[in-house]
């Protein structure tokens, strides 16, 4: 799920087995613009799932 900072870090908190990813740079299109960043961020947390 992708969110401002103040809700990552209260959702972090919040839930003990979450972890908060920043993608740098981020933006309005972190998405599209650090398309790599987020797969990698994503794969990485599904390998641990397993």
């Amino acid at each position: 799920m992708i969110f401002m900072p103040v809700a990552s870090d209260r959702m972090k908190a919040e839930l003990p087995y979450s972890e908060r990813v920043t993608l740098k740079p981020g933006g309005h299109m972190a998405l599209m613009e650090q398309n790599q960043q987020f797969a990698e961020a994503v794969s990485t947390k599904s390998a641990d799932c397993l």
